[in-house]
This record gives structure tokens, sequence and C-alpha cells, in this order.
């Protein structure tokens, strides 16, 4: 390719580059607002209520969750109990531990 047709198209190429880093730049940025004033943290408090809400749904939801790894807990002590019995009852009467 001859020298004059490359030096015309490199800085065409170069802004094109640019300009394409530039607006997905300016594209994340702009997302970025929208998401913080979508969340309500803006300052204008838009979205408090809703974080709010979030949050004691995720409360809740914990607390279920809490209740239902101590039901899951209480089943596997009595499981286990269940089984030491049964292999304590199997052993030959010479070999159980007490």
């Amino acid at each position: 390719m001859p020298p004059e047709i490359v030096d015309a198209i490199a800085p065409l190429i170069a802004l094109l580059g640019l300009g394409t880093f530039s607006l997905i730049g300016l594209r994340m940025f702009l997302g970025y607002k929208a998401r913080r004033l979508e969340l309500g943290a803006g300052g204008t408090g838009q979205g408090d209520g809703r974080i709010e809400n979030l949050v004691e749904e995720l409360r809740n939801e914990v607390q279920l969750l809490r209740g239902d790894v101590s039901e899951l807990h209480e089943r596997m002590d009595f499981t286990e109990r269940v089984l030491t019995r049964g292999q304590e009852s199997a052993a030959p009467p010479g070999k159980r531990d007490a």
C-alpha cells in the first residue's frame, strides 16, 4: 500500500477507534448513573423504600433458612442416635462399648 494512503487512513482509523471507545465509556457511565438512581443512591431518596423492602425480605428469608438448618440438625442428631443404637445392638455382647 502506498505511504500516502496509509498516512490518510491511519488518523481516520485512530479517530474511529477513539470515538468507539468514548461511546462505550459514555454508555457504561450513563448505565451506572441510571442504576444508582434506580436504587436510590443518587441522593434523592427515591429508592429508599424499595431497598428497605428488599433488605426486610432477605432478613425474613435468612430466618426461614436458619429454621430449616436447625430442623435438619435435629434430624441428623436423631438419625445418628438411631444408627448408633442399631450398631451397638448388632455387635456381639463382648464387643460392646459403654
